[in-house]
Protein backbone atom coordinates (compact mmCIF):
# COMPACT_ATOMS: atom_id res chain seq x y z
CA UNK A 1 0.00 0.00 0.00
CA UNK A 2 2.73 2.35 0.64
CA UNK A 3 4.26 2.14 -2.79
CA UNK A 4 0.89 2.59 -4.29
CA UNK A 5 0.37 5.70 -1.94
CA UNK A 6 4.00 7.08 -3.04
CA UNK A 7 2.92 6.98 -6.85
CA UNK A 8 -0.42 8.79 -5.99
CA UNK A 9 1.16 11.00 -3.81
CA UNK A 10 4.82 11.99 -4.66
CA UNK A 11 5.96 12.42 -1.58
CA UNK A 12 7.05 10.22 1.32
CA UNK A 13 5.01 12.26 4.10
CA UNK A 14 1.89 11.96 2.21
CA UNK A 15 2.57 8.68 1.62
CA UNK A 16 2.81 8.06 5.34
CA UNK A 17 -0.26 10.00 5.88
CA UNK A 18 -2.21 8.47 2.93
CA UNK A 19 -1.44 4.82 4.08
CA UNK A 20 -2.07 5.34 7.96
CA UNK A 21 -5.92 7.22 6.68
CA UNK A 22 -6.52 3.81 4.21
CA UNK A 23 -6.08 1.88 7.23
CA UNK A 24 -8.11 3.57 9.59
CA UNK A 25 -10.93 3.80 7.18
CA UNK A 26 -10.94 0.05 6.48
CA UNK A 27 -10.84 -0.63 10.15
CA UNK A 28 -13.77 1.39 10.69
CA UNK A 29 -15.71 -0.11 7.86
CA UNK A 30 -14.81 -3.70 8.00
CA UNK A 31 -18.02 -4.92 7.81
CA UNK A 32 -18.31 -3.49 4.06
CA UNK A 33 -15.01 -5.82 3.61
CA UNK A 34 -16.86 -9.26 1.15
CA UNK A 35 -15.44 -12.21 2.04
CA UNK A 36 -13.74 -13.99 -0.84
CA UNK A 37 -12.45 -10.96 -2.43
CA UNK A 38 -8.84 -9.78 -2.11
CA UNK A 39 -8.24 -7.89 0.83
CA UNK A 40 -5.06 -5.99 -0.87
CA UNK A 41 -7.84 -5.05 -3.88
CA UNK A 42 -10.38 -3.66 -1.47
CA UNK A 43 -7.15 -1.27 0.92
CA UNK A 44 -6.09 -0.05 -2.68
CA UNK A 45 -9.37 1.43 -3.93
CA UNK A 46 -9.64 3.16 -0.13
CA UNK A 47 -6.34 4.29 -0.32
CA UNK A 48 -7.13 5.71 -3.60
CA UNK A 49 -10.50 6.83 -2.66
CA UNK A 50 -8.85 8.62 0.44
CA UNK A 51 -6.65 10.63 -1.76
CA UNK A 52 -9.43 11.75 -4.07
CA UNK A 53 -10.82 12.90 -0.66
CA UNK A 54 -7.63 14.62 0.34
CA UNK A 55 -7.07 16.47 -2.96
CA UNK A 56 -10.59 17.94 -3.66
CA UNK A 57 -10.01 18.75 0.14
CA UNK A 58 -6.83 20.54 -0.45
CA UNK A 59 -8.17 22.37 -3.30
CA UNK A 60 -11.15 23.79 -1.43
CA UNK A 61 -9.06 25.25 1.68
CA UNK A 62 -5.76 25.30 -0.08
CA UNK A 63 -3.91 23.85 2.19
CA UNK A 64 -0.23 22.53 1.10
CA UNK A 65 1.68 19.92 3.12
CA UNK A 66 5.32 20.81 4.10
CA UNK A 67 7.87 19.58 1.67
CA UNK A 68 9.60 16.20 2.14
CA UNK A 69 12.52 16.55 4.81
CA UNK A 70 15.65 17.14 2.98
CA UNK A 71 18.77 15.16 4.46
CA UNK A 72 17.37 11.68 3.76
CA UNK A 73 20.08 9.38 4.60
CA UNK A 74 21.16 7.46 1.85
CA UNK A 75 20.92 3.55 1.93
CA UNK A 76 24.51 1.99 1.93
CA UNK A 77 28.07 4.10 1.47
CA UNK A 78 29.20 2.18 -1.63
CA UNK A 79 29.27 3.24 -5.15
CA UNK A 80 26.33 0.87 -6.24
CA UNK A 81 24.05 2.16 -3.33
CA UNK A 82 24.57 5.53 -4.65
CA UNK A 83 23.86 4.95 -8.07
CA UNK A 84 20.93 3.14 -7.55
CA UNK A 85 19.29 5.65 -5.12
CA UNK A 86 19.94 8.30 -8.09
CA UNK A 87 18.41 5.69 -10.57
CA UNK A 88 15.42 5.25 -8.40
CA UNK A 89 15.00 9.40 -7.85
CA UNK A 90 15.36 9.64 -11.43
CA UNK A 91 12.12 7.06 -12.10
CA UNK A 92 10.15 8.74 -9.24
CA UNK A 93 10.74 12.21 -10.65
CA UNK A 94 9.47 10.76 -14.42
CA UNK A 95 6.49 8.85 -13.08
CA UNK A 96 5.53 12.47 -11.32
CA UNK A 97 5.64 13.74 -14.16
CA UNK A 98 2.75 11.17 -15.66
CA UNK A 99 -0.68 12.18 -15.89
CA UNK A 100 -2.42 10.72 -12.94
CA UNK A 101 -4.54 7.95 -14.59
CA UNK A 102 -1.13 6.50 -16.58
CA UNK A 103 0.78 7.04 -13.22
CA UNK A 104 -1.53 4.84 -11.32
CA UNK A 105 -1.98 1.97 -13.94
CA UNK A 106 1.79 1.77 -13.43
CA UNK A 107 1.74 1.72 -10.08
CA UNK A 108 -0.86 -0.94 -9.68
CA UNK A 109 0.31 -3.26 -12.73
CA UNK A 110 4.27 -2.92 -12.65
CA UNK A 111 5.14 -1.86 -8.91
CA UNK A 112 2.28 -3.87 -7.18
CA UNK A 113 2.05 -6.48 -9.15
CA UNK A 114 -1.61 -6.78 -9.86
CA UNK A 115 -3.67 -8.22 -12.62
CA UNK A 116 -5.19 -6.15 -15.12
CA UNK A 117 -8.73 -7.32 -13.59
CA UNK A 118 -7.70 -6.55 -10.11
CA UNK A 119 -6.43 -3.05 -11.58
CA UNK A 120 -9.11 -2.12 -13.83
CA UNK A 121 -11.38 -3.06 -10.72
CA UNK A 122 -9.52 -0.19 -8.11
CA UNK A 123 -9.57 2.22 -10.91
CA UNK A 124 -13.23 1.55 -11.95
CA UNK A 125 -12.60 1.26 -16.28
CA UNK A 126 -12.46 -1.22 -18.33
CA UNK A 127 -9.33 -3.68 -18.88
CA UNK A 128 -9.12 -2.17 -22.63
CA UNK A 129 -8.93 1.31 -20.99
CA UNK A 130 -6.55 0.06 -18.25
CA UNK A 131 -4.27 -1.45 -20.86
CA UNK A 132 -4.25 1.54 -22.93
CA UNK A 133 -3.43 4.03 -20.11
CA UNK A 134 -0.45 1.49 -19.24
CA UNK A 135 1.01 1.37 -22.94
CA UNK A 136 0.93 4.96 -22.81
CA UNK A 137 2.68 5.32 -19.74
CA UNK A 138 5.06 3.24 -20.54
CA UNK A 139 6.05 4.97 -23.38
CA UNK A 140 6.34 8.32 -21.64
CA UNK A 141 7.85 7.12 -18.95
CA UNK A 142 10.63 5.35 -21.24
CA UNK A 143 10.93 8.45 -23.36
CA UNK A 144 11.12 10.72 -19.73
CA UNK A 145 14.46 8.29 -19.15
CA UNK A 146 16.12 8.35 -22.03
CA UNK A 147 14.73 5.23 -23.67
CA UNK A 148 16.57 3.00 -21.63
CA UNK A 149 14.36 0.31 -19.66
Amino acid sequence: MRRFARALTGTVADADDLVQTGVERALRHMDQYQDGTRLDSWLFRIVKNSWIDETRSRQRRGRVFAPEEEGEHIAGTGAAAIEARRELQEVEIAMQTLPEDQRLAIALICVEGLSYTEASAILDVPIGTLSSRLTRGREALMAALGGRP
